[in-house]
């Protein structure tokens, strides 16, 4: 009888943590994308570039920003690259593309953007601070911001479609 109770009792106090973990990570996720709305000032970060340099985002203000987080293993992330690469080599002017490697060291970012003949601007959020700013929560997602630091569009997963990447630069050309 005594055993069946402390297995009752282990079980609930496993219970009720699995589900104050949960309750911490919802609370925690809605609180990051609440400030996150259409319209508003897109959170500003500051990362580290492939050359050491810190870059915030705000250094591209006055230009439309197609801001990427990504990661080298996602293989979505993968197959989209060569097409944003292709955009951001179209010479749109008046926007840039921006991609964020989220948590992967300096060497594996620099490898695959080396390997694939990258040409923007790679940043490196190796915590997931920038990427949790933005409440990313799978790879990859797509942010637009226009040239005042607005944010205008939200798009989850891939970007499958070289047209595609070019209607969203436009729609944030300055």
């Amino acid at each position: 009888m005594i055993t069946a109770w402390r297995k009752w009792v282990s079980f609930s106090v496993i219970v009720l943590i699995v589900l104050a973990l949960v309750y911490a990570l919802l609370q925690n996720r809605s609180e990051s994308s609440s400030s996150l709305r259409i319209g508003k000032m897109a959170p500003d970060f500051t990362a580290t570039a492939l050359d050491g340099s810190a870059v915030s985002l705000s250094d591209y203000r006055g230009k439309g920003v197609l801001l990427n987080f990504w990661g080298s293993w996602c293989e979505p992330c993968v197959s989209e690259m060569p097409r944003m690469n292709t955009a951001y080599l179209s010479g749109l002017s008046g926007v840039v593309v921006i991609a964020v490697n989220v948590g992967e060291s300096r060497g594996s970012a620099a490898e695959f953007v080396s390997k694939h003949g990258l040409k923007f601007p790679i940043l490196l959020d190796p915590g997931g601070e920038a990427a949790g700013r933005y409440g990313v929560v799978g790879l990859p997602a797509t942010f637009l911001i226009d040239g005042e630091g607005r944010l205008k569009k939200i798009i989850p997963g891939e970007l499958p479609q070289f047209e595609g990447i070019m209607a969203l630069m436009k729609e944030v050309q300055s």
